[in-house]
This record gives C-alpha cells, structure tokens and sequence, in this order.
C-alpha cells in the first residue's frame, strides 16, 4: 500500500504517450501550461544523434507555434546538449543531474515559469517523472525511440516496467 501511494505521488506519469508527435500541445495550452522541458535522448532524437532531425524539428516548431517556451534538460555533457540544440534557438541545461531539482528550476528559470505552468516530456520514469514530480510538475512520458542504450538504463527500464504496469499502463 505504501508503495502504491508513494508511486502514484512520484513515479506515475500524468500522460503516457507514444512519441512526442501524439502529444496534444493545444490541450496542453488550454489546460494553462506556456512552457516544456523536455529530455534529449530518446525522447527527441535517438541516443548519440548529433543534431537535430527532422522529428525534434517538427515538434519544435509545432510546440513554438502552439506559443511554448521550450527548455531541453539533459543529464548529458554541454557539448551533447549543445549540439542536440544547435540552431535550434532553445533554452538548453546539460549536466542537469536528474531526478534532482537543480536542473529542472533552472529550465523553469530561464523560461520565467513556476511549475503550474510547465510541464515535463521525457522518456525515463526515474529521472525525467520522477524529477518533476517531486518539484509538483506535471510529467509526460514518451516512449523511448529506441532500444539502443546504456547498459544502467536498461535495468531502469525493466523497473520502469513494473511501475507503469501496477499503475495499470505497461509499455509493450
């Protein structure tokens, strides 16, 4: 029981989507919210991409029409955060040391927004989520592009696993 509520307060994501192209970004910017933090990796563009393609664009540039201010988060180094954004014009944090707070209001910083207002996208339930929950954001979850990484982030998925699953919304 202790798990269950623990889990729903921290873990659960608020919306559990595809891919960042299923998310509604109108809805989202009726229901109040003007800014996204989003993640890199495999979230926008897969792992060890050098810049932006053509899917991280799109959504880009649908999220700034919509009328978002966009911040990337990422626990990468500068220069990957860096080349991720570059020529993209966005508000970038690398070295964010998720699921810590430090980076997460750092983003909410440099866009002008508290955490009413923005919400999180990203791939990982125990960096992205679980980051932004504990400062009150709401989370969205995306599936992740794909399965080409790390050896540590393919424990926390099988973890991932089983949190979305007792929360009645597994990843196939």
């Amino acid at each position: 029981m202790f798990f269950g509520k623990l889990a729903a307060r921290y873990l659960y994501p608020d919306q559990l989507h595809n891919g960042i192209g299923d998310i509604d970004l109108a809805k989202l910017y009726a229901e109040g919210a003007r800014g996204l933090i989003v993640d890199i990796d495999n979230t926008l563009i897969a792992p060890g991409t050098k810049e932006p393609d053509g899917r991280m664009l799109g959504f880009i540039d649908a999220a700034r029409d919509t009328g978002f201010d966009i911040c990337l988060l990422s626990n990468a180094s500068r220069r990957r955060v860096a080349r991720a954004a570059s020529g993209t014009g966005l508000f970038a944090v690398a070295k964010a040391g998720k699921p810590s707070g430090r980076g997460f209001e750092k983003a909410m910083r440099l866009m002008g927004l508290d955490p009413s207002r923005v919400r999180v996208i990203g791939d990982q339930i125990f960096t992205d989520v679980l980051g932004a929950k504990r400062l009150g954001i709401a989370a969205i979850c995306v599936r992740p592009i794909t399965g080409r990484e790390e050896p540590t982030v393919r424990i926390k998925r099988l973890a991932e696993h089983f949190v979305l699953k007792s929360h009645g919304k597994a990843r196939a």
